[in-house]
């Protein structure tokens, strides 16, 4: 009887080995890919964040995807991420840009909202709201706002004409965009997003302008922990005042 049961065991334990070990070897496969893949990736060079820090974090693996879409539909494209500029209007502030992407139709300035749910929006609002299962909603600033003070702080330190500088809003595909009202600046998921992209085809800069402007903005994204803890505690503070708004 003991020997029966062992090798039921036994079988038992081979079949499932059998079964499973190539869908371990595939997800392995998957893994060391993506992990590969985002290596040499412009975010990680700009960053040198962990892959498992940025797949953990909702907010940064947003970014990570628009910087891997970009680099998967251009050829050596010139990307900058988490910028942090002089705040345009207050002195001691600084304003934080997701991702800026430099290409001879301008300068595209990317707001990641890697959210799910449902989204609504009009540009006029002062916040938005994402809908989740069991009716729970979250407030969030106006993301097309938010991106506004992001191309006058650019427009501010390249000196640039505004016509040169494109507001670019990008949702997760795991949100669905309900009810957004905006005419000027493309709200999107971000598989449209990547598509609608490549339909910029003006002529603003040639080659040496764009590595040039690449230059003044990289130095941006070289900034020390204390500016970078100073707008953290400027963003809480805000999210604080946000709290205490009745939600109408």
């Amino acid at each position: 009887m003991t020997t029966l049961l062992t090798e039921l065991l036994e079988n038992i334990f081979v079949t499932l080995l059998v079964i499973f070990t190539p869908i371990f070897l595939v997800l392995a496969a998957i893994i060391v890919y993506k992990i590969r893949r985002y290596k040499r990736s412009q975010y990680y060079e700009q960053t040198r964040y962990s892959y498992v820090k940025v797949a953990q974090d909702t907010g940064l693996y947003g970014e990570y995807l628009c910087v891997a879409d970009i680099e998967s539909t251009f050829s050596q494209p010139l990307i900058l991420t988490n910028l942090y500029l002089p705040h345009p209007s207050k002195k001691d502030r600084t304003t934080e840009i997701d991702v800026v992407f430099i290409n001879q139709a301008g300068i595209h300035v990317i707001e990641s909202k890697n959210y799910s749910g449902w989204i609504f929006g009009r540009a006029r609002d002062q916040y938005w709201t994402q809908t989740l299962p069991r009716r729970r909603k979250h407030r969030f600033f106006n993301p097309i706002k938010q991106n506004e003070l992001h191309l006058k702080a650019i427009e501010q330190v390249l000196g640039l004409d505004r016509t040169h500088l494109h507001s670019w809003i990008v949702f997760s595909n795991r949100s669905t965009l309900k009810q957004i009202e905006s005419s000027d600046v493309p709200v999107l998921n971000r598989h449209q997003w990547a598509k609608q992209l490549t339909t910029y085809q003006d002529f603003v800069f040639d080659q040496d302008e764009q590595i040039q402007l690449y230059k003044t903005l990289l130095s941006f994204t070289q900034v020390d922990a204390a500016v970078m803890m100073k707008h953290v505690e400027d963003i809480e503070s805000a999210y604080k005042r946000l709290k205490n708004i009745p939600h109408s």
